[in-house]
């Protein structure tokens, strides 16, 4: 401890003499209370900004709570879900979803009279962040008679139930397309599919 205590004392008579190093030490002090002064300004400012936000949430909550149609707006709501809901394809299980995507297929490639059709099942996968969503996937291949490209994009553009197509190869030369298409199903218990 008197190591420590002579070494201030050398310091503080040094500091008594030496101009350049009380210059330094103020200097260094000032910058020291620069840097703090900045960083309480960074934190008011991000403390400031946090609470301008919860204060606009807080008004726009303040707000929907005078709202009196509440009732309507959660029947209006309900209707669209059920509309949307429409537009999915359903199936129990995962056999009934690949099922029914291999028949839709196959009723486009017999109204359009393709050739030499080929479908295969795909993955069965669930929609990330959407629950209770189920994408099931097939290759769709076969042969068209020359000129028929237009019909056969409209008739895969047009399934009523939508279809998505994932990638889409047509050969010119053979008259040749293959697809990997997509549909989107609903109420799918892969559990008891897979049973």
């Amino acid at each position: 401890m008197n190591a420590l205590a002579r070494l201030f004392q050398d310091f503080r008579a040094e500091f008594s003499v030496n101009a350049r190093l009380r210059a330094g030490v103020w200097l260094i002090a000032a910058v020291v209370l620069f840097y703090v002064a900045l960083v309480q300004s960074d934190r008011v400012t991000a403390a400031y900004e946090e609470f301008a936000a919860e204060a606009g949430r807080l008004a726009r909550a303040e707000g929907l709570l005078e709202r009196e149609d509440w009732p309507q707006l959660l029947e209006a709501e309900r209707a669209a879900n059920q509309a949307l809901e429409a537009a999915f394809w359903k199936a129990d299980t995962e056999g009934l979803a690949q099922a029914q995507l291999q028949a839709a297929l196959a009723g486009i490639a017999g109204r359009l009279d393709l050739r030499e059709v080929r479908i295969q099942p795909g993955l069965i996968q669930p929609v990330p962040e959407v629950q209770g969503v189920w994408r099931v996937q097939a290759q769709f291949s076969a042969s068209y008679d020359s000129g028929a490209q237009l019909q056969v994009l409209y008739a895969l553009a047009t399934h009523p139930n939508k279809l998505v197509v994932d990638r889409l190869d047509m050969v010119r030369g053979r008259a040749r397309l293959v697809a990997i298409l997509s549909a989107y199903f609903v109420g799918l218990d892969v559990e008891a599919g897979s049973e």
